[in-house]
C-alpha cells in the first residue's frame, strides 16, 4: 500500500496555509476536496456510501442500536453533510472541534452485533477507516460520474488530502489506502460484509425516505443513480438489479440535474463564506500570498478561482 504521510500537498496549500493558521480549514483553497465537496453530486455519493457502510454488520449494529435512523434518515444525511462541510470549509479550529464532538458522541456507542455476535465500538479504528474509505470512494465516484472526469493524479490527490481527516477522526492509518485505485480495491476485498436485517431496513429507509412530494422524484433519480455506480459486490449482497440501459439513463439524468443545480442554486453557505474570505485575504495581500520560509508567490488569482468553481 502506498505511503504518503508527510508528502507535500498541492501548491496552494504549501504557499498559503502555512501562514494563516488554518483560517481556510484542513484542506485549503485550491484543494480537490474544496472542489468535490461543493458539487451536488455529493448527495448521490452519500447514498452510495451509506449503502456500502451498512454492509459492515458491526457498523450497522451501532447505527441500529444507538440512533433513530429508520425514523429520521434525512436528519442523519443532513448531519453527515454538515460535518463534511464543516471540516472542509470552516476554520481548522472549528473543524477539529466538530471532529472531537463526533468522537465524543461515538464514545458510548459500544455493544454486540446480534447477527455475528461480534463486539463493536463506534470509535474502533478499523470501523472508522471503513466508514472513511467508503465515504471518500463514494464521493469521488459520484463526482467522476455526475460532475466531470478527473485525471488519475487528481483522483489520487483527493484521496491523499482526505487522509488527514482519517487521522483526525481516529481511523487506523494502515487501513487507509493512498491512491484511488487502492481505495477501491481495499473496499472490494473487505471480509465479513453481510446484508443483515438492519442493513436491509436501512436501505429501504433511504430508498423511501420521507421527503416533500416535489423532491421525491429527484430523490428517486438520485437513488437509482447511486445503484448505477454501486460496486458489484454490494449490488450482489443487496440483491439489487439495474440493467445497463436503465443505468445509463439514470446516470445521464442525475448528471444533468447535478450540473444544473450547481449552476442555478447557491453553494453551501460555508463554501461561499470560505471562498469570499479567501478572495478578501488575497486582495489584502495585493494578489500575492507569501510563505516566509519559501519566499515564493502563489499563482495568479485566475487559476485559483478556476479551481474553486
Amino acid at each position: 500500500m502506498e505511503s504518503f504521510a508527510g508528502e507535500p500537498r498541492n501548491w496552494l496549500f504549501i504557499y498559503i496555509m502555512g501562514d494563516i493558521d488554518g483560517e481556510f480549514g484542513i484542506f485549503g483553497p485550491g484543494s480537490l476536496a474544496w472542489k468535490i465537496h461543493a458539487h451536488p453530486s455529493g448527495w448521490i455519493g452519500a447514498i452510495r456510501a451509506l449503502l456500502i457502510q451498512a454492509l459492515e454488520p458491526r457498523a450497522m449494529a451501532g447505527v441500529a442500536q444507538f440512533s433513530r435512523f429508520s425514523e429520521d434518515a434525512w436528519k442523519r444525511f443532513s448531519a453527515t453533510s454538515e460535518f463534511i462541510m464543516t471540516v472542509t470549509y470552516r476554520p481548522r479550529t472549528e473543524a477539529e472541534n466538530a471532529i472531537a464532538q463526533v468522537r465524543k458522541i461515538h464514545q458510548p456507542v459500544v455493544g454486540v452485533d446480534p447477527n455475528t455476535s461480534q463486539q463493536f465500538s463506534a470509535n474502533d479504528p478499523y470501523l472508522l477507516a471503513y466508514i472513511h474509505n467508503s465515504l471518500v470512494d463514494s464521493l469521488l465516484a459520484a463526482y467522476l460520474n455526475f460532475a466531470e472526469r478527473l485525471s488519475k493524479s487528481d483522483q489520487d490527490q483527493y484521496v491523499k488530502e482526505m487522509f488527514e481527516l482519517a487521522e483526525l477522526i481516529g481511523a487506523d492509518a494502515s487501513e487507509v489506502p493512498g491512491t484511488a485505485e487502492d481505495l477501491t480495491k481495499w473496499l472490494s476485498s473487505c471480509q465479513g460484509l453481510l446484508l443483515t436485517p438492519e442493513a436491509k431496513l436501512a436501505a429501504e429507509t433511504v430508498r423511501n425516505i420521507n421527503l416533500p412530494p416535489y423532491f421525491r422524484q429527484i430523490w428517486s433519480i438520485a437513488w437509482n443513480a447511486s445503484l448505477s455506480i454501486l460496486p458489484p459486490y454490494a449490488l450482489e449482497l443487496y440483491g439489487f438489479e439495474i440493467g445497463e440501459c436503465p443505468a445509463a439513463v439514470y446516470k445521464e439524468l442525475a448528471g444533468t440535474i447535478a450540473r444544473t443545480l450547481r449552476l442555478v442554486l447557491p453553494s453551501h453557505p460555508y463554501y461561499r463564506q470560505a471562498k469570499y474570505s479567501f478572495y478578501d485575504f488575497y486582495s489584502r495581500n495585493n494578489g500575492r500570498c507569501w510563505r516566509s520560509d519559501f519566499g515564493c508567490p502563489v499563482k495568479d488569482l485566475i487559476s485559483i478561482v478556476a479551481s474553486m468553481r
